[in-house]
């Protein structure tokens, strides 16, 4: 059963948490793929579409799982609308993947070295969970010291991830 109510605060909140949930843990899976590669010197091509490629299988396993969870709501079949929700809300997993291709290619067409390449789009996850925390953080409406520290707190697992890529390649 279709719920056709008008977008209250409460239900906005919880689709920006979608979002930025979704945005999180495409930055980490892409950051994790990425220090994967760091070790196998593929070609530029072959780096940009293994990371957005990584993105899209996230983006489709979200959208897979948010349908199998509504279908536990009892209905027995999702509507179209439903599925049409669950694509849109999982869409934000997909979009690490896509910028960090982008940017490995961007980087490839300035003959940026692979090691370097992978390092600088590392970076640019790091700040993307830092930004995320922000948002999260705004949306939390708790004071600006905590709001802060989580955003502190983003960009140190960032700086851990990106360290241990660096230690262990």
């Amino acid at each position: 059963m279709v719920e056709l109510t008008a977008t209250t605060p409460a239900r906005s909140g919880e689709h920006a948490a979608g979002r930025v949930r979704a945005a999180i843990y495409g930055t980490v899976i892409a950051m994790s793929v990425l220090a994967y590669l760091g070790d196998h010197e593929p070609g530029p091509w072959v780096t940009a579409l293994t990371v957005a490629g990584t993105g899209i299988v996230i983006f489709l396993a979200e959208a897979y799982a948010e349908v199998v969870g509504r279908a536990y709501t009892g209905v027995a079949a999702p509507s179209a609308y439903e599925v049409r929700a669950a694509l849109q809300h999982s869409s934000w997993a997909a979009v690490p993947g896509f910028v960090a291709g982008v940017v490995l290619l961007a980087l490839a067409l300035l003959r940026v070295d692979l090691s370097t390449r992978i390092d600088i789009t590392l970076w640019v996850g790091v700040a993307a969970l830092a930004v995320c925390s922000a948002f999260a953080g705004r949306g939390t409406h708790r004071r600006p010291a905590v709001r802060v520290a989580w955003t502190v707190a983003s960009i140190l697992i960032g700086a851990v991830i990106v360290a241990l890529k660096a230690a262990l390649h």
